[in-house]
């Protein structure tokens, strides 16, 4: 007789089935990692119910990962997956350490991953042009005005708040008002990796959200046209930019961005960078170390690792 599907298997699939968080392809990578996750806990500990996951799970899933010789990144992807599943479980009984806890606590070592790959920063000169260009097509009333006043907006919540591409087109009017209220942005499930998380509001980012909720309507999103899509207003945002960046980019960002010999093009992503640095300067000329400084900063660009400021750093001390 065959063995039917676990309940904590029956558990796991439904919250990937009600979940709308990330890409397809991110649902999907989760799910794989989370089934192989499931199956292990369920031989090993014969757990009933998901609620009951705690760190000794998790645990014992990384070092029998370990014996099997598989790669520190390949876990850390794991365990991604293995706490947004545990994010999405209501009435959990148990928090979920991270990397560092593990560490502390179990001795589990995870190697860094050499993810440093250069610098995408825009330069100043490359930021400021671009803003004049979209500043002048949004002003006509030719093709792509409507788009170009979305790149105008977009890069600069991408700059001065650290939103990517997809948190700022998603971007509600609900959010805005609240943010306008507290002066925080809370950035919900459109985060790619569905953890909420709150961003300092910018002067540049109060300016975009009052100018836009003007006359938008309630319920509805600051850069979504009416029976657009999501995927489908980020899509047209992106290709305006690859379609117009190239007259921007100067000898210096081109050397900055350098990489094994190829540059990395102006991207919203690069904006990410920019948004980055800028702000451990600023915790740094606080008196912050930069490691007390990267604290502060990982938390408002939605990663929970330290060492994952480094790469936004690109190298630079």
């Amino acid at each position: 007789m065959t063995k039917g599907k676990s309940p904590i298997m029956t558990q796991m699939e439904k919250v990937y089935r009600h979940t709308r968080a990330n890409s397809f392809g991110t649902r999907a990578r989760y799910e794989s990692s989370c089934r192989n996750f499931i199956g292990f806990i369920d031989e090993k500990f014969k757990m009933k119910n998901l609620r009951n996951l705690q760190d000794k799970h998790v645990v014992a899933y990384i070092q029998h990962r370990q014996s099997e010789g598989i790669a520190s990144k390949t876990l850390k992807n794991d365990l991604g997956a293995i706490r947004y599943m545990h994010d999405m479980i209501p009435n959990v009984k148990h928090e979920l350490s991270d990397n560092k806890e593990l560490k502390d606590a179990f001795s589990i070592v995870l190697d860094k991953t050499p993810a440093v790959k250069g610098n995408r920063a825009w330069t100043e000169r490359e930021y400021n042009d671009m803003q004049q260009f979209v500043r002048n097509v949004a002003a006509g009333d030719g093709r792509g005005a409507e788009t170009a006043a979305d790149v105008r907006d977009i890069t600069q919540l991408a700059k001065t708040m650290g939103l990517r591409v997809t948190e700022a087109v998603a971007m509600s009017r609900s959010q805005v008002e609240q943010a306008l209220r507290t002066g925080v942005y809370q950035v919900k499930s459109e985060a790619k990796n569905g953890k909420w998380r709150q961003v300092p509001l910018s002067t540049q980012g109060r300016q975009v959200m009052n100018n836009r909720i003007l006359d938008l309507p309630r319920g509805d999103r600051l850069f979504i046209r009416p029976g657009e899509k999501t995927h489908a207003a980020v899509n047209r945002v992106e290709k305006f930019l690859q379609n117009n960046r190239l007259p921007f980019e100067t000898v210096e960002g081109r050397e900055s961005r350098m990489y094994q010999g190829v540059s990395n093009a102006l991207t919203y992503h690069g904006l990410r960078y920019n948004y980055v640095q800028d702000r451990v300067r600023q915790e740094m000329e606080k008196g912050y170390s930069k490691l007390q400084a990267a604290a502060i900063v990982t938390k408002e660009v939605g990663h929970e690792r330290v060492d994952v400021i480094d790469v936004y750093l690109g190298g630079k001390s």
